[in-house]
């Protein structure tokens, strides 16, 4: 993701005035092969301290840590006065930080990626058109374009925060009201045009929508994967490989999930090549009429940069929201959910402009039929 982050800001935002940190020296060597002008700095980024001193003399900064580190790198940004854009999958609320940012005069965009992220923006585009919003729903998912065994799955961004997914609470709104369902529940069966059938599974990826959506009576997230995940993964659940308490080995506490995030790193490799999957529907009203909303993207591994979808559809969103905030008019300052930009319809079709250069493509879907009172 940051490589992606790097190349895409270097073309289209900031040219050579780019700094990339890194505790890897090795990551930094290879986002240099894109990037041959950036300034490059291997730091421990574990902490906000050192976060702060390595920020605190730019101008705008994009934060691609692991989720465990999202919260850390709000402070930090907070501290240094400097605006942040955010893809960390953390499980801290961003929007506890509002006001310490507001205060501050800073910009910080969480959730910044395709989902959360691109998703936010999808949903708030549909929340807006309509007056009210009775269901809205998500899938998501980055699969290989064929399922690879042993789980029909790859791996493409962080272990760890995989892991995350599948064993984080899904918190979702049912009857209007905030509900929490074990991750990977729920399974449904989807057909994807172009794609074909994969299977949906509830996540927790509605984050700050749970509070900047209201009114909706039934919202949810789920991740999509190709047949057969959804079990495979309920398995490792059962046996406890994706538990963080850790487990006495010998005389040393292990973490199981620690060890399993090591493995999927090290086996759930092969072809690169990937899909991600994108489909949001939201149906409701709108004057008399019901509506319904649906924007839908897909998006494929790019063979000219090696970059997987995940890579493009992550880091790219992330791109374009900075530009917004170099330019002045993302709606800050403060804590700025991804849902809110998509409100506004001006900045929803920034980003898909931004995206489009790029060969990412959101399609819209609108579908109307006129309501007629009941006879008394």
């Amino acid at each position: 993701m940051g490589k992606a982050i790097a190349y895409d800001l270097y073309e289209r935002v900031t040219g050579s005035n780019l700094l990339l940190v890194d505790k890897s020296r090795e990551s930094l060597d290879e986002a240099r092969k894109l990037v041959n002008k950036a300034d490059i700095r291997v730091a421990d980024l574990s902490n906000a301290e050192e976060i702060y001193r390595i920020i605190k003399d730019v101008d705008a900064a994009v934060s691609a840590l692991p989720g465990k580190f999202g919260k850390i790198a709000w402070i930090a940004a907070v501290k240094a006065g400097v605006d942040m854009v955010d893809v960390s999958y953390s499980p801290d609320d961003p929007m506890h930080f509002h006001v310490q940012a507001n205060d501050a005069g800073v910009t910080i965009v969480p959730d910044a990626g395709v989902a959360p992220g691109l998703s936010n923006m999808m949903a708030g585009r549909a929340y807006a058109q309509l007056e009210e919003v009775r269901e809205l729903k998500i899938y998501v998912g980055g699969i290989p374009e064929n399922p690879i065994p042993p789980l029909g799955y790859l791996v493409t961004w962080s272990p760890e925060d995989l892991i995350e997914e599948y064993v984080r609470p899904a918190r979702v709104v049912k009857d209007g009201n905030i509900v929490e369902k074990p991750a990977v529940s729920e399974l449904e069966k989807v057909i994807i045009p172009g794609v074909g059938e994969l299977e949906a599974f509830l996540t927790d990826g509605l984050r700050t929508m749970l509070k900047t959506l209201k009114g909706v009576k039934l919202m949810e997230e789920k991740t999509l994967r190709w047949p057969g995940h959804a079990e495979k993964i309920e398995l490792l659940k059962t046996l406890g490989y994706l538990d963080r308490k850790p487990v006495d080995l010998n005389g040393t506490g292990i973490p199981p999930a620690d060890m399993t995030a090591k493995l999927f790193r090290e086996r759930l490799k092969g072809d690169s090549k990937d899909i991600v999957v994108l489909r949001v529907i939201a149906s409701g009203r709108s004057s008399l009429n019901d509506m319904e909303i649906e924007y839908r993207m897909v998006d494929r591994y790019d063979e000219s940069t090696g970059f997987s979808a995940v890579a493009r559809t992550t880091a790219f969103v992330a791109t374009g929201i900075l530009k917004l905030i170099t330019e002045g008019t993302i709606p800050g300052p403060g804590v700025i959910p991804p849902e809110v930009i998509g409100m506004d319809e001006n900045l929803f079709s920034s980003i898909a402009e931004w995206l489009s250069w790029r060969g990412i493509k959101i399609l819209e879907r609108i579908t109307e039929s006129r309501s007629i009172p009941s006879l008394p």
